[in-house]
């Protein structure tokens, strides 16, 4: 058996593996990093409990608080 010598089959070879490499690199650049991942609020989150939401440039502090129950179905300006 011969080994292969012809140049235009190198040709296409190194063009198809660069351009594996390069899709590979492109995929893993737009991969989300572990510092872009925002943690969800906890569902049994209690009055008081305070979290950083990283959703902004600059970091949100979120402070729980208590429902307002008596706000419920009011419509604007206090009329019912």
């Amino acid at each position: 058996m011969e080994p292969v010598t012809d140049p235009a089959l190198w040709g296409v070879v190194s063009i198809a593996m660069s351009a594996i490499v390069l899709a590979v690199g492109v995929l893993y650049a737009v991969m989300p990093t572990v510092d872009g991942v925002v943690p969800p609020v906890p569902l049994d989150a209690e009055e008081g409990y305070t979290y950083t939401c990283y959703c902004c440039p600059d970091p949100v502090r979120v402070t729980i608080r208590a429902p307002q129950v008596h706000l419920v179905g009011r419509a604007p300006g206090g009329a019912a």
